[in-house]
């Protein structure tokens, strides 16, 4: 077993026919390219499972390995080591038995680790092999926890009078506000609202204030939820604090405000977009999220399209020229199913133009603008200019208007590719839509290739579901046919700890996807009611958004209350 033990982790996976020598070399390329721990680096590269990891370090070292998501950590244990060194090297303490510290890791051949952790804490230190993606799940878990509870402890202290703001507009100090917006519980306030959220994957937190609090709710997988309430005495600060933060004035309490900054935390660059509006008792601040890490990675794979769906958008996006246009609601996601359709075509032979208002995603290789009315930097300005600038592909952020619509589409007539979005409940209504705007049935029925209704799906969470088989009542009314209904399996959202108690995790695209034919022309050309191209388009195989949805439910990804709420209807 010493002689065991001087082996190195890519050593024993040699051993143990997981990875080749070959294999370990292009790992070992991989981490001094871009970092990361072997065992992170092996799983990454599709090499080997967390769990061929972790049984076979266990079975090599003689060594115990437990699923730590299971373990009930000890506040006092966890205390030994500093938050920065559990983060840093992924490491959790459990527990300790005299002079014995017992730690769960998924690299416990690293001697280096082990010598350190044991000149920090003067403990000697026994490991236990745990997979690395439930070491990182439990030590966000954990300081999440952590940290509402230190945040509802800072809350307390300023419930004490700590924070004092006149709420009066006429009787604001400024320089009071700036000192009190720059003190350490008013800034560890924010901190800790911030880190909460990323931590929680927020996609938009909202500070709202009320006639006797301070309002603070996440938006996490589309739906807002309360997280905490601020006593009224330390409103106006911690809006101060947000707002010097995103470079607004002050000063400026009556107008709406945008502004904008970037934090770094747990390894991840998160942008914020803030928004400020008066409202009756104080400003309103919503600050939207935005991961670059997420954006970096964004493929039309990963938008959790079904297959048929992903195959038409693939042809659409792969057309020289024309019209796409991508419909739904606020929130639907439908700026982010562009930018990863622009991705996927984004080539060095291709000259892309986008105009946003504001500019959400950055892509490398693609000449983004943001869009600025008030110097006159409009829409169809852009679009003007765009036309100038030698374009093969064009997106446009929104079609607002008819003069916007215009330009775009006599864009898309003239050989550019052009991608938009328009707000509306299905794909056929992008038709409809459009000829409401002002623009001629022919010149819609010439450019548009493609319409999308999308909407943002709840992926039901996996550790907490709950199984059951259906009613014949419910399977009738679902319309599920040419199955037999014992064997169907659905399943319900319960709560835990790692879905924050809602039942459901992450979300997924669900796309009604139109694709125009000659057929579709000839009805857009003769203004057909929007009723009957719909049935037209589902004669031509265009699955409606409720049967993609129910697809998803069958599936075990999500469940009839969610289809219920993004399409309105069982």
């Amino acid at each position: 077993m010493a002689k065991i033990s001087r082996l190195g982790l890519g050593d024993v996976l040699i051993r143990e026919n997981f990875i080749t020598p070959r294999d370990f070399e292009r790992v070992k390329k991989y981490q001094r390219e871009k970092g990361g721990t072997l065992s992170e680096v092996v799983i990454k590269l599709g090499l080997v499972s967390e769990e061929d990891v972790v049984i076979g370090l266990a079975k090599q070292l003689g060594l115990p390995h437990m699923k730590l998501s299971n373990y009930k950590l000890d506040e006092e244990v966890m205390g030994i080591l500093p938050e920065q060194v559990i983060k840093k090297y992924r490491v959790v303490p459990l527990s300790k038995s005299g002079n014995t510290l017992t730690v769960a890791t998924a690299d416990p051949l690293n001697v280096l680790l082990i010598d350190n952790l044991k000149a920090r804490t003067g403990y000697n230190i026994q490991t236990i092999v745990c997979r690395p993606s439930e070491i990182s799940q439990v030590i966000e878990q954990y300081y999440s926890e952590m940290a509402t509870q230190n945040l509802d402890e800072l809350i307390e202290k300023s419930a004490g009078g700590e924070v004092e703001v006149v709420d009066n507009e006429e009787s604001v100090n400024l320089d009071n506000l700036l000192r009190q917006a720059e003190e350490a519980p008013i800034i560890r306030m924010v901190n800790m609202i911030l880190s909460q959220a990323i931590r929680e994957k927020a996609s938009d937190i909202h500070l709202e204030p009320f006639e006797k609090k301070l309002q603070v709710r996440y938006r996490v997988d589309g739906i807002l939820y309360p997280v905490t309430s601020i006593p009224k005495k330390a409103q106006n600060a911690i809006i101060s604090r947000v707002k010097i933060l995103s470079e607004m004035d002050i000063a400026e309490r009556r107008l709406p405000q945008d502004g904008r900054f970037g934090v770094k935390a747990y390894g991840r660059d998160i942008d914020f977009r803030v928004s400020a509006i008066p409202t009756r008792f104080g400003e309103k601040i919503v600050l939207r999220l935005l991961d670059k890490a997420q954006v970096a990675g964004l493929t039309i794979e990963k938008l959790g399209l079904e297959g048929d769906v992903l195959e038409k958008y693939r042809r659409a996006i792969s057309q020289p020229y024309g019209m796409i246009v991508l419909t739904g609601p606020t929130s639907c996601g439908k700026s982010t199913s562009l930018h990863a359709a622009i991705r996927a075509i984004n080539t060095p032979d291709k000259n892309i133009l986008t105009i946003e208002d504001p500019v959400e995603y950055g892509v490398e290789g693609v000449n983004q603008v943001q869009a600025h009315e008030e110097i006159g930097l409009t829409f169809p300005a852009v679009l003007r200019a765009f036309l100038r600038q030698d374009p093969d592909i064009i997106m446009l952020g929104e079609m607002r208007d008819l003069e916007t619509a215009d330009i775009g589409i006599k864009a898309a007539l003239t050989g550019h590719l052009l991608f938009t979005t328009l707000h509306t409940n299905n794909a056929v209504g992008a038709i409809t839509r459009l000829i409401n705007m002002g623009v001629e049935p022919f010149l819609i029925a010439g450019c548009l290739v493609f319409a999308g209704a999308q909407r943002l799906m709840r992926k039901v969470c996996k550790n907490c579901a709950q199984s059951y088989r259906p009613l014949p009542e419910l399977v009738e009314q679902l319309g599920i046919n040419g199955k037999n209904p014992k064997k169907i399996v659905l399943y319900k959202p319960r709560g835990c700890d790692r879905c924050n108690n809602t039942g459901y995790r992450g979300r997924m695209a669900v796309m009604e996807a139109l694709e125009v034919n000659d057929e579709i022309r000839d009805m857009i050309i003769r203004r057909a009611p929007e009723t009957e191209i719909e049935k037209v388009a589902i004669e031509n195989g265009m699955i409606p958004l409720k049967h993609n949805a129910l697809t998803k439910v069958l599936k075990g990804e999500s469940t009839v209350e969610e289809m219920a709420r993004i399409t309105g209807r069982i």
